[in-house]
Parts: structure tokens; sequence; C-alpha cells
């Protein structure tokens, strides 16, 4: 006679859809869509005879070197996760350029076309924190927020030396930036078969585009007034990076990073 199973009590069904999972410690590989990013520089930041530059500046993303698919931008967890609990996390590459010259105005010697590079600084890091909703062991919602440091390169668009400024040493209106991120979905399921995973970690990937914010009311380093920002000063939407041919798939390894620029703000002086 087959034997019969005993029905679960209350409590035993609530235990087992109760996600238990845990997100490992790891990197995760975003591709920039478009970062709709307010950038002020002032006349005396720039040099005699400057005008103030004051725009928001449409900036896409760069492949980093070398190359991980289109991987532009990667944050790092540095520890695991489980639902609802915050783990801390630092922004361990960025790479972005404007998709159009930006124009420096006025007689002084800087002024020119430019097209304009933003990469970490080198003198601060940018560190937050990432909460994870777990709806099951495999996928849920998160939030996030951070500091985020960056370098700018105006590299001029004919002959000419790079323009460097380090947000960690020179007092640029805005920065550091506090950037957040609300209701994105992350899953244990890569949503295509290329998407670019973690360095000796577990699968983790983003579902559908993650939006990132910065309001001008909560900024953190007033030292220098924005003078003609609207409230939100950065919007920038990311996806789930991807190796751009089939080719790369299996040949996943330790990212090297770029050298630090050694010429940071020298140019400026």
């Amino acid at each position: 006679m087959p034997s019969q199973r005993k029905p679960r009590s209350p409590s035993q069904q609530t235990a087992s859809t109760t996600p238990s999972g845990r997100l490992p410690r790891g990197q995760d590989y975003l591709h920039t869509i478009r970062s709709d990013q307010y950038i002020e520089f002032s006349p005396g930041l720039l040099g005699d005879g400057m005008e103030l530059f004051s725009e928001f500046v449409t900036l896409v993303g760069i492949p980093l070197d070398p190359p991980i698919g289109n991987t532009d931008t990667i944050m790092e967890r540095l520890d695991d996760a489980t639902s609802d609990a915050p783990v801390p996390t630092r922004i361990v590459a960025f790479a972005n350029v404007s998709a159009a010259p930006v124009k420096l105005k006025g007689n002084g010697a800087l002024a020119g076309y430019y097209d304009l590079y933003v990469t970490l600084s080198p003198t601060r890091e940018s560190v937050g924190e990432a909460i994870y909703h777990f709806e099951d062991d495999t996928n849920g919602t998160f939030e996030s927020k951070a500091e985020f440091w960056p370098l700018f390169e105006l590299r001029p668009l004919g002959q000419g030396h790079s323009i460097f400024v380090d947000t960690g040493v020179a007092r640029v209106p805005g920065f550091p930036m506090n950037i957040g991120s609300a209701g994105g979905r992350w899953s244990m399921r890569p949503p295509t078969d290329r998407v670019v995973t973690s360095f000796r970690a577990a699968p983790f990937f983003y579902e559908g585009e993650v939006i990132i914010t910065a309001q001008r009311d909560g900024q953190i380093s007033p030292l220098v007034a924005m003078q003609h920002a609207g409230p939100t000063i950065a919007a920038c939407a990311k996806d789930q990076a991807e190796f751009t041919s089939a080719d790369y798939a299996g040949r996943m390894g330790r990212v090297r990073f770029g050298t630090t620029k050694p010429a940071a703000n020298r140019e400026l002086e």
C-alpha cells in the first residue's frame, strides 16, 4: 500500500515560501543607455577670460579597456546580501563621454570645443549601499544610493592638451553627487544569453532598465552653490551589460583597470 504524505502545517507552508537566499558578494556589470548630467565649471576654475560653463550634458557609455562586452560601469557589492538588509557598495569602474562636443566660451586660453570624458576620481572612492528585496530566492527588487566622485577630462577637438578636473580635489558645484535608484529588478536568471557575469561568483543580473537620479536638494557638498540647475541634476538609464558577440561569451577574465591620470588638475593651474 503506498504511503500517504501528511499535509504540512500552516507554519511549514509559510516557511517554504519565505525567501531564504543570499546574494553573494560580487560585481555588477552595467551599460549606460543615456545619461543627462548637469555640469557647472566656474570662471575661476577655468582661468582668466573664461565664462561660466553651465549646461546639461548628454553622456553615453564607453566600453571599458580591455572590453567586457559593452560594460562601462562596474559596481561592487562588498558583502553578501540578504533580503531587506543594506549591503555596502562602491563604484569601481565608470567610463562615459559626451554625445556631442561641449563649448567653453570666453577669450581665455581654454576657449574652444571639447569632448567631455567622465571617469572616477583617483583621490576619492565612490561608495554607497544597496538593499535587495526578495520576492523569492531567484528574483526581486532593489534600491541603492552612492556618492559619486568623478574625474572630468575635457579633450580638445583640435590641437592642445586635455583639461582634467578631479572633483575629489577641485570644488565643483553639485559634487560629490548623491545618486540613487529605486524600483529596479534583479534576477538570478540571465535576461539574454550574452550577459556579462561576475568573476568567480554566482550569476546575478538586472532586469530591464536601471534608472539612476540625483536631486539638487540632496547634495552633500554645498561648498560651491549651483547657479542655474533645476531640481533634478542627473538622470541616467543603464541596463545589464552584454557581450556584443557570441565569441566573447567564454572568455571572461579579471578586469585590468586603467592607470590613474597623473596630470589631474595640473593643467588648470
